[in-house]
């Protein structure tokens, strides 16, 4: 009798999922849960793995932030600096030309520049390509996560002068042989879906939603804070913050907990 009736739940659940997705959200919202088993300040798991682009890359990853996947490839290209002594990264999207998120900006902070000079008034230009596999949500973090790793995996390969042409030509090696990108800081990200209950006075925060919570959210806060080697919390600083927000909006105490939720992103 007790399996006819978890039967006859999970029917019933599986229903009104298909029938009024909003309704089934929300039912999980109104208990302080998500319909995935998470709680409101629980990201997905998120898998990582570096190389996974072996040929015309210097650097390569594949984030996977739950059913959202990502690729990156980090490319090389070897030209004057607009800054002396300095390179520099553009960041493209291979599927769209937009970005919510200011992704090349906070890149460049991450980097030292200088690692990437050349010498003879030439250095190097990091092309960084993102590919979205699967969206399922939050690709904020997955884009820059994404980013980030396939940074941490580039190696530049050593470079010598032709005395003829006076220029900078890359030499043959293979990628263990290339030297690693140089960091200012690690940017740690985390994506906050906003909710306000009935009474509007309520304000729920998810951590890392998926598409089909961002289809009911109210707003969404990002914030990007800075890891370094210390790994301590009163090392964290704020790198960037953005978020779009319907009436009644955020109240400041609802911005120091998702501060602290993004420093303690696993």
């Amino acid at each position: 009798m007790a399996d006819f009736a978890a039967e006859a739940s999970q029917s019933w659940a599986s229903t009104l999922k298909d029938l009024d997705p909003p309704s089934f959200l929300k039912k999980f919202w109104s208990k302080s849960t998500r319909s995935d088993g998470r709680l409101f300040s629980m990201c997905r798991r998120t898998r990582m793995t570096r190389g996974i682009l072996k040929l015309r890359t210097a650097g390569s990853s594949l984030i996977q932030l739950g059913n959202t996947q990502i690729v990156c490839g980090i490319s090389l290209l070897v030209g004057q600096p607009s800054i002396p002594d300095n390179g520099d990264l553009v960041v493209t999207r291979a599927d769209s030309p937009d970005f919510s998120l200011p992704l090349q900006s906070i890149l460049t902070e991450m980097l030292d520049l200088s690692c990437l000079a050349l010498g003879e008034a030439q250095a190097w230009r990091l092309q960084v390509t993102l590919q979205v596999l699967e969206d399922d949500g939050n690709l904020n973090d997955a884009c820059l996560l994404a980013a980030v790793a396939a940074l941490t995996d580039t190696r530049l390969p050593p470079t010598q002068r032709n005395p003829q042409t006076e220029r900078i030509e890359i030499m043959e090696s293979s990628q263990e042989n290339g030297s690693s990108l140089k960091f200012n800081y690690i940017p740690v990200p985390l994506t906050l879906g906003i909710y306000f209950g009935k009474d509007q006075k309520t304000t729920f925060l998810l951590a890392d939603p998926t598409v089909e919570e961002e289809a009911l959210l109210q707003g969404q806060l990002t914030i990007v804070v800075k890891l370094d080697d210390k790994n301590t919390e009163e090392q964290h600083n704020i790198v960037h913050v953005q978020h779009s927000c319907a009436p009644p909006g955020l109240k400041r105490e609802d911005l120091a907990v998702a501060a602290h939720m993004a420093y303690g992103r696993d």
